[in-house]
């Protein structure tokens, strides 16, 4: 993919943080390349709940947990994961 391509991906939302977003998924357009780090800056813009919580959220790209570099791709799902209490 070419430098400067808008690249769209799939965000889901589990357990608290759907009910928050009022929704189980979105599609976000990132500016390619793009990494993790630049959909949670995309989603903490769109939603105001999230900023304050992400950091204790677990965040996965195609179903494998990912750091901030992780890289993104178009067509690429993005899970938002909250914290599981319990025990």
């Amino acid at each position: 993919m070419m430098q400067g391509q808008t690249l769209r991906i799939r965000v889901l939302f589990f357990a608290i943080a759907g009910e928050l977003a009022g929704e189980s998924s979105v599609e976000l357009e990132l500016d390619s390349p793009a990494t993790a780090a630049d959909a949670e800056e995309k989603l903490k813009e769109r939603y105001d709940w999230l900023g304050k919580r992400l950091s204790s959220y677990r965040i996965a790209v195609d179903e494998e947990f990912a750091r901030a570099d992780t890289p993104v791709r178009d067509g690429s799902e993005l899970a938002i994961i909250p914290p599981v209490s319990g025990g």
